[in-house]
Formats: structure tokens, C-alpha cells, sequence
């Protein structure tokens, strides 16, 4: 039998292929792969090191047109596709400037109590049954409504708003492209229309700070607040979501991780950090080289795609003690769950960590008893070489406790 290629999603179905990654990083670190759809093949870097030299040398390495192994090296970027996570150099800085005026410390602290009060509720809402889908009824629901908060989508347009994120960064193999796109340009055309609402009535929220911000003379475009509002929806709401599922699944085949963190919540920083190596939500970003260059020793030729493997490098051995291991109280613990550093590293790190560590907190405090109803490597996971998550993980519990005190 022909083995799966690393690019193809089937291959995620039963969950990462640790072993093929260790085999990658033992004996071909930096290993070339041929892709059908375009000449020249990509290459896989699976040791820590070189995913973090990649990542952070910007003059060598770019983004541009896209960071995606779908993507064919040397393809020109899509005509006014300016994404923020599509851009380099000075560019890339100017947005990034801007943006990141609505994900200061100041600005994402004060969602604190919010968030409390969503998880609280999504919790309460369980109270009388003894099991649920930990995907669906539970960790899809903090991240897209934080998203939805700083941007300002009202509460009666949530569902609708959620529903096209689900189509368009959901992997649902069952929908088509049709319905995707439908959902894509649906969503774009909803984000444009409160964009210029914001125009004409300023608030607080996200869409009318970056309207009116300006860095060094420049402003963004409607279309590039409206496009980023799409961006932030799904990539803000998608990696999450599949921390809190997948975290909270190592946590319960890991009893005695468990048992520490309730005993000690002093440790939920660190806790969470560990959780992010170990489950590693974003399996990979690529770049495409700008010039003729090397990694780990290997010669790479200008314009080819490399591909960056996260997953891998926070499992390498040379980075981390038994890396196949949880250790909640993990110091130092130099992951690239967030990407490995360099200017495209994670906009969001700071909010989702805050939203992993309410919601951590909450589930490992109010359920007693939680389990996985069913075995984990029997449910459906998401079919997609990006991300790593489930389709839906069914849990039970014995009981709920009430909320913590704020």
C-alpha cells in the first residue's frame, strides 16, 4: 500500500503521524516531497531548530502569495488579497502596526470578564444533562463569540455569522465548494455592510478602531478591515476551539496531570503553554524561499516551498525532554504552537491564551467525573493538513459544580 502523502488530509484522519514525523527528523530533517499539482515538489523541515531558523529570517524566507502547501511557488498573490498573514516586509509591518492597536494588553485584558461570563453561561447550559459533544455544544462557542465581541457583531447576527464561518474554515468533506464560497462571499459582503456602519457611527469595537487608525500616514481600506474581519473569524475561532477539545482530551488520559492542575491552579499559565506543545492545534505554515539558500545544511532553491512542521519540531528530542510527554509544570518550554518566532508570529497569542486559561480553569473545577463518552480514536477528526482537531468528541460527566466566583 502506497503511503499517504504528507500533504494530503487523509492522512490526519486517525490523528497526526507522530511516528513518520520522529522517522522524518531522525534520519531526512529536511525531506522533499512531490505535490500534483505543481512542478518542483515542497519540503518538509521537522526539527525545532530549523522550523525556527525558517520562521525567523523574513529577507529569505517569504509568505507571499500565501502560507499554504495548496499554493504553487512562484504563484503571483490573488489581486487584492492583501491578508495580513499574505504580506512581507515593509508592508507586512505597516498592518501589523495597525492591528495591533485592538490587541494591546489593555484592550485584551478588559475582555476578561466577558469571557468568564461566556464560559459560565455555555457551562450552565449543560447543567441538566450528563453528557454533550465537548466540540459543538462547548469549545466552539468561547472563541467565536470573543471574536465576535471585539469586532462588534450584534447578538441577533451571531448564528448567522457562525454558520458561514463553520462552511468556510469548518473541513467539512461533506460540503462543496460551491457552498464554501457561497458562505465566503456571504460573509464578505455582511463584514463590508458593518464596516461602513462603523464608518458613518464609530464605537469602541475592533472594526472602528482599525477604521480610523493610522500608522506613518497610512490607513487600511474598507476592503482590507472588511477582509480582515473574515480572517480574524475563522483563524481566531478555529485554533481555539481545537485546543480547548484536544487539550482537555490529554488532559483526561492523563489523570494524573489532571490531579495536579485542579489541586493547583497557580500552574494553569505553564499548564496551558504545555498544552499547546503537546496538542499543537496549527499543524504547519509554509514559506517560499526568496533566494537560493539552505536548511540544515540542505541546499534550497529560490522560489521553492518549505513547509514548516509545528507538530514535529515541539515533539523533537533535542528540544525537549520526553517530548512525548505531558508535564504540566514543563519550564522552559520554547514551543512553536504559535509559530517559531520572527514577525509573523501569532497576532491572537496573547488573547487565546487568556480564553485557555478561563476556560481550563472552568472545565477542570465544575465537571466531576468528565470523561470521553466512546473511545477517542474511533471519533471523527477534522479532514484538513492544517489544522487538528475533532469533528465532534462526545463527553459525559457525573455532575456539574456552580460557577467559581469571579
Amino acid at each position: 500500500m502506497t503511503e499517504l502523502a504528507l500533504h494530503d488530509p487523509l492522512l490526519y484522519d486517525a490523528g497526526f503521524p507522530y511516528e513518520r514525523f520522529k522517522e522524518l527528523r531522525d534520519n531526512n530533517p529536511v525531506s522533499h516531497h512531490e505535490h500534483p499539482d505543481y512542478e518542483g515538489g515542497y519540503w518538509v523541515v521537522a526539527r525545532h531548530a530549523d522550523v525556527q531558523a525558517v520562521s525567523r529570517n523574513a529577507e529569505v524566507w517569504r509568505n507571499s502569495p500565501g502560507p499554504f502547501v495548496e499554493i504553487p511557488p512562484g504563484s503571483p498573490p490573488e489581486p487584492d488579497m492583501d491578508l495580513l498573514i499574505n504580506l512581507d516586509g515593509h508592508a507586512h509591518i505597516q498592518m501589523r502596526k495597525i492591528v495591533n492597536k485592538g490587541f494591546t494588553p489593555r484592550r485584551v485584558a478588559a475582555l476578561e470578564d466577558r469571557l468568564r461570563a461566556r464560559v459560565d453561561s455555555l457551562i450552565d447550559a449543560l447543567r441538566d444533562r450528563d453528557g454533550a459533544d465537548l466540540v459543538h455544544d462547548l469549545a466552539l462557542w468561547l472563541p467565536l463569540h470573543v471574536i465576535a465581541d471585539m469586532v462588534g457583531v450584534p447578538e441577533e447576527d451571531r448564528a448567522q455569522v457562525f454558520g458561514w464561518t463553520e462552511k468556510t474554515f469548518g473541513f467539512d468533506p461533506d460540503l462543496s465548494m460551491d457552498d464554501r464560497n457561497q458562505a465566503m462571499t456571504d460573509m464578505f459582503l455582511y463584514a463590508d455592510a458593518l464596516s461602513r456602519q462603523r464608518q458613518e457611527q464609530p464605537t469602541d469595537d475592533l472594526l472602528s478602531l482599525l477604521l480610523e487608525a493610522e500608522i506613518d500616514g497610512h490607513q487600511l481600506t474598507q476592503f482590507q478591515v472588511s477582509s480582515f474581519f473574515m480572517l480574524l473569524q475563522n483563524a481566531g475561532s478555529e485554533t481555539t476551539r481545537n485546543l480547548i477539545t484536544t487539550g482537555t482530551l490529554a488532559l483526561l488520559e492523563h489523570p494524573d496531570q489532571l490531579a495536579k492542575l485542579q489541586a493547583d491552579h497557580s500552574i494553569l499559565p505553564t499548564a496551558i503553554e504545555e498544552l499547546l506543545r503537546y496538542v499543537t492545534p496549527v499543524m504547519y505554515f509554509s514559506r517560499q524561499a526568496a533566494q537560493d539558500t539552505e536548511v540544515g545544511g540542505v541546499p534550497i532553491p529560490e522560489g521553492d516551498r518549505v513547509v514548516m512542521s509545528y507538530v514535529s519540531a515541539n515533539r523533537d528530542e533535542r528540544a525537549f525532554d520526553d517530548p512525548d510527554g505531558l508535564d504540566l509544570t514543563r519550564a522552559p518550554n520554547d514551543h512553536v504552537a504559535f509559530g517559531a518566532g520572527g514577525p509573523h508570529f501569532c497576532l491572537g497569542a496573547s488573547l487565546a491564551r487568556i480564553e485557555a486559561r478561563i476556560m481550563f480553569e472552568q472545565i477542570v473545577t465544575r465537571f466531576e467525573g468528565l470523561r470521553p463518552d466512546g473511545d477517542p480514536a474511533a471519533m471523527p477528526r477534522v479532514r484538513s493538513n492544517l489544522i487538528d482537531g475533532f469533528a465532534e468528541l462526545p463527553i459525559t460527566w457525573d455532575a456539574i459544580n456552580e460557577a467559581l466566583p469571579a
